[in-house]
């Protein structure tokens, strides 16, 4: 039994206990306390909570003038890491090769090395040039997702590096970044995005192909030696360790981001307090419940019906919580 990939419940809490409210002013020093040793506090700007596309289906006829390529098959067959690397390494120069003809190269990269981060872009003439035309860079702040540091970088290098040559002569663009995840974000469209950030991200491309540019954004692997983004990283990196940043002050707080501070946060303390004199304890330590409903041996879902009753063959098949009862 693989009580450590699928632990039963946890006792549950003494009979007739309930969650006390709480007051606003028991909330506010309830959150300060465990944001504080992340910098952040009840004056950090957050990031704005997104109901809507702020895009008129209108505006994003001239989408079809933004390509995005999120998919880079490898040969999954290699196991030597030198010659997995190499493979990456020429995919991502294959794809990006096809786009070389392209009259500006916009790089973008983020890094987290905590408590600093960054999220930076760097315009480049050529793939395989080493002279950087511009750059800039934001502080993303103490506790960002390597996601939320790359998706301010590309929105950054949009508003900062391209839209001010929006009127410029030669109008094809070429964007690089190692953030797949981001890419399939963006790929969903326009008018389809539920986020603020890549909400933004959508308005500056189309600003530019309503202005009669044409953008690719390419995904490439990271750390494998592609140029661009080799010098991307290096900014970064060079960014975070100089604390010296072309914008001023620090990127708004993604609500994502601040959730995971105070899941992190309150999840050591739950383990902290666990009781260790248990016979859960003993088998799986201070792992969560698994409460996929799923039967232990077999991985079939069970009715609900069946959660707390031993429906399999053999002694001792329980499924999440099946015949736990917990000293």
């Amino acid at each position: 039994m693989d009580w450590m990939r699928r632990p039963p419940p946890e006792p549950p809490p003494r009979a007739g206990f309930r969650i006390s409210p709480l007051s606003r002013d028991e909330l506010y020093a309830f959150v300060d306390a465990y944001t504080k040793d992340y910098g952040i506090t009840q004056s950090s700007p957050r990031e704005e909570r997104f109901f809507r596309s702020s895009i008129p289906p209108w505006f994003a006829a001239s989408a079809h003038r933004v390509t995005i390529g999120v998919e880079l098959p490898i040969d999954h067959s290699i196991t030597d890491e030198e010659e997995l690397i190499r493979e990456k390494r020429r995919v991502s120069e294959e794809a990006l090769a096809q786009h070389s003809h392209r009259s500006w190269i916009l790089a973008t990269d983020g890094g987290v090395d905590v408590p600093k981060s960054a999220g930076v872009g760097i315009l480049l003439s050529s793939l395989n040039s080493s002279e950087i035309i511009e750059k800039a860079s934001i502080n993303c702040g103490a506790r960002p997702c390597s996601y939320r540091t790359e998706s301010r970088a590309l929105l950054l290098a949009l508003e900062k590096l391209m839209i001010p040559r929006i009127r410029h002569r030669r109008k094809t663009l070429l964007v690089v970044t190692d953030s797949q995840s981001l890419l399939a974000a963006l790929n969903k469209g326009p008018l389809s995005q539920t986020d603020w950030t890549e909400d933004q991200i959508w308005q500056r491309l189309l600003t530019l192909t309503c202005a009669g540019w044409s953008v690719h954004l390419q995904f490439c692997y990271g750390h494998c030696g592609v140029h661009a983004n080799e010098l991307a990283d290096q900014y970064a990196t060079q960014t975070m360790e100089s604390g010296q940043y072309t914008e001023q002050g620090i990127a708004p707080l993604w609500h994502t981001d601040l959730l995971t501070c105070f899941t992190t946060q309150l999840t050591n303390k739950w383990r902290s307090t666990i009781r260790q004199d248990t016979h859960r304890y003993l088998l799986c330590g201070t792992r969560p419940s698994d409460l996929s409903g799923k039967d232990l041996i077999t991985q079939e879902v069970l009715p609900v019906r069946n959660w707390f009753t031993s429906q399999g063959q053999g002694a001792g098949n329980l499924s999440s919580g099946a015949d736990y009862t917990g000293p």
